[in-house]
């Protein structure tokens, strides 16, 4: 009999980094163990965007939709001008999140056994998690995330993980100190295969994310903008969705940059990718970006601004991409410039970014990641 894994997330809806590089994970090692998935928000099968093996199960434990994207939902009600509807869901919420968890957690609970571990994808989900059962939480961000206010008081109302996987190893040592769990790291894979790209795109920039607030969109046109005051030739593809577009979109206009486009719908991005020099990356918080992932694998390289551990992690300064340590736009500007504006240069830094990605290899990840499990299952 296969051992059981309940793999807990938030949703199966919408596109989300954390959803994608789990379910990716997921499927290299679906054969291995019986792995049931369980989203915090109602499954409709006719609505799952995602792509699911036959052999994994789906539990829906009821978890109310809206509140399973408050973020979104809550800025949307604001933004109408609905404040006695977004006081009221908050208030829901906040139920929901204390003593309204109890009815979820035991839900949860009765999936489960002692021999079964389950695995959290994030510290907010950790408030669901039922006790004598192995916990294990998946950090997906940087150690930055887990020690800010709101992570701290999440971690004062629930239950401790067992165990911990965090996605680089200085996330793990910045934090070995502080967790008092036993932790490892496990590197996220590369869903895409990767392929040498050396063509030079005609400074074409590209980002991927969603138009929220920690990715901070709208630090990429300035960016933009400030390339513009230099009359430096570009083109810049923005891909995704979210509450920032119509912001955006507005900023383009009033600044009149032509060059930069808002780009939704597109779910097959390894063109797009290949078709690119350089990833900007502006984030305000981390794990290791997926996106920065795929990109390194289709031969781009990036310039992210620093977060602290997990980029000091991912890029090899010279060999993948360069640190940017200040949200200055300017000095931004000045690396894109500087990278494009030599194509020899670029050309080496698309090679060796190729190079380097080879650490995000499905097969060896997978068997980390196997590792990992079968020593958490031998402990029970």
């Amino acid at each position: 009999m296969k051992k059981r894994i309940f793999w807990c997330f938030q949703q199966l809806h919408n596109i989300g980094g954390t959803e994608v590089v789990t379910l990716h994970i997921i499927r290299l090692i679906s054969n291995e163990y019986e792995i049931h998935i369980v989203p915090f928000s109602p499954v409709d099968k006719s609505k799952i965007i995602y792509k699911i093996p036959d052999n994994v199960i789906i539990e829906d434990i009821g978890f109310p939709d809206e509140v399973s994207q408050f973020d979104l939902n809550f800025a949307n009600k604001i933004k109408e001008k609905h404040y006695l509807k977004a006081l009221n869901f908050l208030l829901k919420t906040i139920y929901l999140y204390t003593l309204g968890r109890y009815k979820y957690k035991r839900k949860l609970s009765n999936l489960t056994t002692k021999k079964d571990v389950i695995i959290i994808a994030s510290s907010e989900l950790m408030l669901f998690a039922p006790k004598k059962r192995h916990v294990v939480q998946h950090f997906h961000y940087n150690s930055y995330l887990y020690n800010n206010s709101f992570t701290k008081l999440l971690r004062l109302i629930s239950r401790k993980p067992d165990e911990f996987v965090f996605l680089t190893k200085a996330t793990q040592e910045v934090l070995k100190n502080k967790i008092h769990a036993p932790s490892t790291f496990v590197l996220n894979p590369c869903r895409f295969n990767r392929e040498l790209h050396l063509d030079y795109n005609n400074n074409t920039l590209i980002t991927v994310a969603r138009l929220e607030a920690q990715k901070d969109p709208m630090l990429l046109l300035k960016i933009a903008k400030e390339l513009d005051n230099r009359h430096f030739k570009y083109t810049y593809n923005i891909y995704g969705n979210g509450s920032f577009k119509e912001k955006m979109l507005d900023y383009i206009k009033e600044n009149n940059l032509k060059n930069v486009h808002v780009i939704e719908g597109i779910t097959e991005l390894a063109p797009y990718y290949a078709k690119s020099d350089l990833y900007i990356m502006g984030s305000k918080f981390e794990g290791i970006g997926l996106t920065c992932i795929e990109a390194n694998s289709l031969s781009v390289p990036l310039i992210w601004v620093d977060v602290g551990d997990p980029t000091s992690s991912f890029i090899i300064e010279g060999q993948n991409g360069y640190i940017v340590h200040s949200r200055n736009p300017k000095e931004f500007a000045d690396k894109i410039i500087e990278i494009l504006s030599d194509k020899n240069k670029l050309v080496t830094l698309k090679k060796s970014t190729f190079e380097t990605s080879k650490r995000f290899d499905e097969n060896e990840i997978k068997k980390n990641r196997e590792a990992f499990l079968d020593k958490t299952f031998n402990s029970l």
